[in-house]
């Protein structure tokens, strides 16, 4: 599946990749000015923060400091995205992919050579080779990560609805209990007014 990523996480992603990969907050908000980025720490954070959930970027706490590091550097990045466009849009046909990009794009004949074409056609072909051989695999390590997450998710809200059940039966408890001491004053009053 292709990675939904905005264009603000794009430019902080290509700050992180070339910063070998690996980066703190500071340093980031640096290369974001050096660019002519001025975001406040919080926004970055916050984009951060997303780039983590979406697992393009893992997170370890060091001392005071936050280090982020890229999951993938920038070609397997733009190789997962493209392969995942082909797949999605082209349903994995890569030379329909190909067919269209030379039909819409404005490359003139001097652009293309038999060479680069048949270094085209090579990477397509190592790509599909590449993707056929990890697809098994990556299919099974998506359904297992799926299955961990809703297995997680499905434990918290048993364990929020548990404490909320634990809360409720205290609540009863201290009602009943005051029920039970409302009656006993009730009837100490009818004795007493007889």
């Amino acid at each position: 599946m292709q990675l939904q990523i905005s264009p603000s996480e794009s430019e902080i992603m290509r700050v992180i990749w070339q910063s070998d990969g690996e980066i703190t907050v500071a340093p980031l908000l640096n290369e974001l000015s050096n660019v002519g980025k001025q975001w406040k720490s919080n926004t970055v954070v916050t984009f951060l923060s997303r780039l983590v959930e979406k697992g393009l970027l893992t997170v370890e706490k060091k001392g005071r400091n936050n280090i982020y590091t890229a999951v993938m550097n920038e070609e397997e990045f733009r190789n997962h995205q493209l392969e995942s466009f082909i797949k999605e849009e082209y349903l994995g046909n890569a030379k329909e992919f190909i067919k269209t990009f030379l039909e819409q794009s404005n490359l003139s004949l001097q652009d293309i050579d038999k060479s680069t074409l048949k270094k085209g056609e090579q990477y397509v072909q190592q790509l599909l080779s590449d993707r056929s051989k990890k697809d098994t695999n990556t299919n099974a390590d998506e359904i297992i990560n799926e299955l961990k997450t809703e297995i997680a998710s499905r434990k918290a809200s048993i364990n929020t609805k548990r404490k909320t059940i634990i809360q409720l039966e205290w609540e009863i408890n201290y009602e009943e209990r005051r029920i039970n001491e409302l009656n006993t004053l009730i009837n100490k009053q009818k004795n007493i007014d007889k």
